[in-house]
């Protein structure tokens, strides 16, 4: 009984296994242009050359699609039916044509981005308004995490791409982790936040050793170990420890307690352009250390979108 069915279903297949989507729409061609000769004029071919071909058709289906006896030519009620879904299953191909040359060309697709506040307060627009511009439907997924977070993510794929300073990297890879490759973004110094009603306010740079008895909201060491670092050793050079009052890990929340009173900080420049009420901003007297803020990605990630994502970042620097 098996061997019957697959024999009766291999039959029915060989009856149009060899049909091209060129029958069908020659045939639709036919039913929209009212006959065959408008038809052929249309498609760019010879009249009898179509007409074959529809013939051919019919005989590979098991029915005739037109009563040609009629004038002007119409479909018969299985030729309807059957032109109604044929005109379905040519509009899906053309859509999954399109669909995969718009993925192949990374014009959908999604790519997931690692962001720090540094970015985020400067680059970060001028970049995604210039990528979605020339790439609207692609999805970019934001996570807004730390350096070595995002360098783990990294590591395990989970990302596409991060952004984030320069020494976090060369950190990893003095550990010879070399599947990690970067593209420079900007660099940015650190400068001095102060109360608005500081005594120093009056001052456009201040050097570092007049701050040695001041009260300091600083980043924690386990959230951004590299810039608490580089703070720590700054202060250092310049004669004193700083005395830390209070540690924040959000760079808002470091804002709003020097906003209050509670003590000064050190951050990167970056922080200028959150326009905080209550704090001012001035640059340290003498030579202060730069920031260079990455992209960085996988070099055996071979994502057509990533690469659009670079080029994007390229044309803007």
């Amino acid at each position: 009984m098996l061997k019957k069915q697959e024999s009766l279903a291999s039959h029915k297949w060989s009856n149009w296994d060899e049909l091209e989507l060129r029958h069908l729409k020659y045939a639709i061609a036919v039913t929209q242009k009212q006959g065959f000769t408008n038809a052929a004029a249309y498609l760019e071919i010879d009249q009898g050359f179509l007409s074959r071909q529809i013939k051919r058709l019919e005989k590979k289906i098991g029915f005739q699609l037109f009563d040609r006896n009629q004038r002007p030519l119409k479909l018969t009620d299985a030729g309807n039916e059957f032109l109604q879904e044929a005109c379905q299953i040519l509009s899906q191909v053309e859509r999954a044509i399109e669909s995969g040359q718009q993925l192949s060309r990374g014009e959908k697709g999604r790519l997931t981005i690692g962001i720090n506040t540094s970015i985020a307060n400067s680059k970060l627009p001028d970049i995604l308004r210039a990528f979605h511009q020339k790439f609207p439907e692609v999805e970019l997924v934001l996570q807004e995490i730390a350096s070595y977070d995002q360098i783990e993510k990294l590591r395990n794929q989970q990302l596409d791409l991060g952004f984030f300073h320069l020494h976090n990297l060369q950190n990893i890879k003095s550990n010879n982790d070399d599947v990690l490759t970067s593209m420079p973004i900007l660099q940015e110094s650190l400068v001095i936040v102060l109360p608005e009603n500081h005594r120093f306010v009056r001052l456009t740079s201040i050097s570092l050793a007049t701050l040695a008895n001041e009260q300091f909201i600083l980043p924690p060491h386990n959230l951004l170990y590299n810039l608490r670092d580089q703070i720590n050793r700054l202060c250092v050079d310049a004669g004193f420890q700083p005395k830390v009052r209070q540690e924040a890990a959000w760079i808002s929340t470091v804002l709003s307690l020097v906003a209050g009173g509670m003590g000064i900080s050190l951050l990167p420049a970056n922080v200028q352009n959150l326009q905080r009420c209550g704090v001012v901003y001035r640059s340290i007297q003498g030579q202060s250390p730069v920031l260079e803020i990455v992209a960085v990605w996988r070099s055996d990630n071979g994502s057509i979108i990533l690469k659009n994502f670079l080029e994007v970042i390229r044309n803007l620097a």
